[in-house]
């Protein structure tokens, strides 16, 4: 029992730490930022930093808690892509874009029906890839780099390389605002953010996950449902990326096959930044959230400060190779 303890104790102490460092780091960056061009701490610029942020907190969120468990899906960006094109797809044919001239009940079912679809198609592309990791008993990073070409190639295949105009017909999810000041993707992110910060912290299945993660032979052996849990675990990341295309769309009003790509080494970036282990067993909702706010400000600061846009890629991989590093010295002393 004591030595439990301790253990629990240890685990404890280093999401603290982390959350720290990440707070110092976020601190740092603002400072410098704002020293060098104070329009950066304007409400304006704020409130457009978490606007930006906010499909990558959603997709993070749900990358996060299967990383939890021990497994990645590398294909969340190609999946977001196709999820698009789709949705895109029946609200343009829906709705008889750009001329419009379609019967009042469709008008009225079009963006509902839409929804429906995208978090529909979203759990089962989640269950797809959890139900193969899990039957094949391959490593997950291998199954799930083969789907994101299959998606890829699928949201070609349905695009056939064209893109889908909205013109105007779904906007209020990605640039909707409330009371024309808050924006209704922030509201989304921060929604997500409690689910999965309440799922991890205070639900058994969030237990499950750490168990998982931690030790998949003892956590079997103990009466846990392995199988079941991570194929959970892998619809919870499809429905999450089904929200992320949906805001997304909503706010390009257009979706091509390349829409979602950027967003799976961004979150995966945020994640692994905020502390959660790539072998699984370690991680917390609110260092996801900081790992996503670090990466959205060094994005803004970099504009702000008018380096070139081209140095973006280079300093988050510079973070990611930090943040691992730090990561794997720091489970090394425990």
């Amino acid at each position: 029992m004591e030595t439990k303890a301790l253990a629990v104790e240890g685990k404890r102490k280093s999401w603290l730490t982390q959350a720290m460092v990440l707070l110092i780091l976020i601190v740092v960056l603002v400072i410098v930022t704002s020293v060098v061009n104070p329009r950066f701490l304007r409400i304006t610029n704020i409130l457009n930093i978490f606007q930006q942020i906010a499909i990558l907190g959603i997709v993070a969120a749900g990358i996060g808690m299967l990383l939890v468990a021990g497994h990645i899906d590398i294909s969340v960006g190609s999946q977001i892509s196709w999820m698009g094109v789709i949705l895109a797809m029946i609200i343009q044919r829906m709705l008889g874009l750009p001329e419009g001239n379609v019967s009042a009940w469709r008008m009225q079912l079009a963006i509902p029906l839409t929804i429906v679809v995208t978090f529909a198609v979203g759990a089962l592309l989640g269950l797809l890839n959890g139900i193969t990791v899990v039957k094949s008993k391959a490593t997950s990073f291998i199954i799930t780099l083969g789907f994101l070409s299959v998606y890829k190639g699928a949201a070609l295949l349905t695009c056939k390389g064209a893109s889908y105009m909205l013109f105007g017909k779904f906007e209020w999810m990605g640039r909707g605002r409330i009371m024309d000041t808050l924006p209704v993707s922030i509201m989304f992110f921060a929604g997500v953010l409690v689910i999965a910060f309440i799922v991890l912290k205070y639900f058994r299945y969030g237990r499950f996950l750490y168990a998982i993660g931690g030790n998949k032979q003892a956590a079997y052996v103990s009466g846990i449902k392995t199988t079941r849990v991570t194929i959970t675990a892998y619809i919870v990341v499809g429905l999450c990326n089904a929200l992320a295309a949906l805001i997304l769309i909503s706010r390009n009003g257009s979706a091509l096959a390349t829409t979602g790509d950027a967003y799976a080494l961004d979150a995966l970036a945020s994640v692994i930044v905020g502390g959660v282990a790539l072998a699984g067993g370690r991680g917390n909702a609110l260092n996801i959230f900081l790992g996503v706010l670090l990466i959205g400000l060094v994005s803004n600061a970099l504009v702000i400060m008018n380096i070139n846009p081209y140095a973006r890629d280079v300093v988050i991989g510079l973070i990611i190779i930090a943040a691992v590093t730090v990561g794997s010295l720091t489970s090394a002393r425990e």
